[in-house]
């Protein structure tokens, strides 16, 4: 169901948005937000005050809402406001990346594959056949949009994405399928000179004393974290953050005692940089830390040329 199915108040708006709306109002939006003031908005964006006071004005107009409140130094977008500006700055994004795409296109690319991937799709399976790919087709341009799974596939279904690498969905329309083509699984990560990074066959007890990198709530490697960690340790000590970027992960496994729980598919990206990530050899029922498989996500009616090329060297294709 769609947004907008929800309410016969949001059709309206919508559609006075789609007839009324132009992109500079959503700049307008976005600058009025970063700068403060209509002052800052206005000059960033090439426009004199009087323009900027009436492109809002219209605007607001045509929604009936008050999208920014005057204050002592200047404005703040109203809760409507606000919404709308999430959605500015997604429609601005999309509109970024359709551009370097286009240009890509008159500079001589054949084509164009937009995929979308987790950040654990992208490690093990989009970085590795997207280099080939470009070795066989280098005329093709390649967009690889990096995020959250449920943003992903609405960008999918949507039009905005050939394809999206992730988990298996819980449910999808019927004119889309998961095709699996890695499995996954939990793996326990420390740094090379922890304590335990060289033991064999480690039981769980001995990471008692052991300072855990969350990970974060929207991924599902977070659900076995509570379910096997917490459930052992109520009293786990933790870092302050929660996240899966390889970056931050390598710089906290280097402080003392540091353990992370993470998808076994990241973890060889974590042995790139400086500092590097080694798994741990806990004994754990293999059961008790399988992750849903990577695949990826395209339409049911076939796979597109460029797509099927794409995964042709991937065995599980």
């Amino acid at each position: 169901m769609r947004k907008t199915d929800g309410f016969p108040e949001g059709r309206v708006l919508f559609s006075r948005l789609a007839r009324h709306a132009r992109l500079r109002q959503l700049q307008l939006l976005l600058a009025l937000q970063q700068g403060g003031s209509l002052v800052k908005a206005a000059a960033s964006l090439d426009m004199s005050q009087s323009a900027a006071t009436q492109a809002l004005g219209e605007l607001e107009r045509v929604l009936g809402l008050r999208l920014f409140e005057r204050h002592a130094r200047g404005v703040r977008p109203t809760q409507a406001g606000q919404a709308l500006i999430d959605a500015a700055r997604g429609a601005m994004h999309e509109l970024e990346d359709a551009a370097q795409t286009l240009a890509a296109i008159r500079l001589g690319a054949s084509g164009a594959l937009r995929l979308g991937a987790i950040p654990a799709a992208s490690q093990a399976i989009v970085a590795p056949l997207v280099a080939s790919f470009c070795v066989r087709q280098p005329q093709v341009q390649v967009d690889v949009h990096e995020g959250d799974g449920a943003r992903l596939l609405s960008l999918l279904l949507g039009g905005g994405l050939d394809a999206v690498f992730c988990r298996q969905p819980a449910l999808l329309p019927q004119e889309w399928v998961f095709k699996p083509l890695l499995d996954d699984a939990a793996v326990f990560l420390a740094a090379p000179g922890h304590r335990w990074a060289h033991a064999r066959r480690l039981a769980l007890g001995r990471l008692a004393d052991a300072r855990w990198i969350l990970p974060t709530a929207s991924i599902a490697v977070r659900e076995i974290f509570e379910r096997v960690v917490l459930a052992r340790f109520p009293q786990a000590e933790w870092f302050p953050v929660s996240t899966v970027s390889l970056p931050v992960l390598e710089q906290l496994l280097a402080q003392p005692r540091a353990v992370a729980l993470v998808p076994r598919s990241i973890a060889p990206g974590l042995g790139q940089g400086a500092g590097g990530a080694c798994v741990l050899d806990v004994v754990m029922e293999r059961e008790a830390l399988r992750l849903a498989q990577l695949g990826v996500v395209h339409r049911l009616d076939g796979v597109s040329p460029r797509l099927r090329e794409l995964l042709a060297p991937w065995p599980m294709a």
